[in-house]
């Protein structure tokens, strides 16, 4: 299959394209797989972080943010715009995620070395 445009790759497979009438392209399923990925990271560090608020934001920032992104791959129409509202979302939610796990990282070690502190002058 050729290429119509730089942004468009041939399907994943001959049968793709007949059947759903128009080529998924390959940066497509990259920023939809990337997308769920954000989730998965959101829901992890969910998961890890064991009530701390900090890391929770964090978590439930990136996995909005990776909702979003896969519905803008998902329902916008425009190829392009969606790649790129895609990839821009994708980037802030990764970013938003570190930031903020990282914001809990460093709170629960000062609360760490405090009661350790505490526990020594006992």
């Amino acid at each position: 299959m050729p290429r119509d445009t730089p942004w468009q790759t041939r399907a994943l497979s001959a049968g793709l394209a007949e059947e759903y009438g128009c080529r998924v392209g390959v940066w497509v399923w990259g920023a939809a797989v990337l997308a769920l990925v954000i989730v998965a990271a959101g829901a992890i560090a969910w998961w890890l972080a064991r009530g701390c608020r900090l890391t929770r934001i964090g978590a439930a920032g990136a996995m909005l943010g990776g909702v979003v992104s896969l519905v803008a791959v998902a329902a916008v129409l425009d190829t392009d715009a969606s790649l790129r509202t895609a990839g821009a979302l994708t980037i802030v939610s990764g970013a938003w995620l570190l930031g903020w796990a990282l914001a809990g990282g460093i709170r629960g070690q000062r609360l760490l070395r405090a009661e350790a502190v505490a526990d020594a002058s006992d």
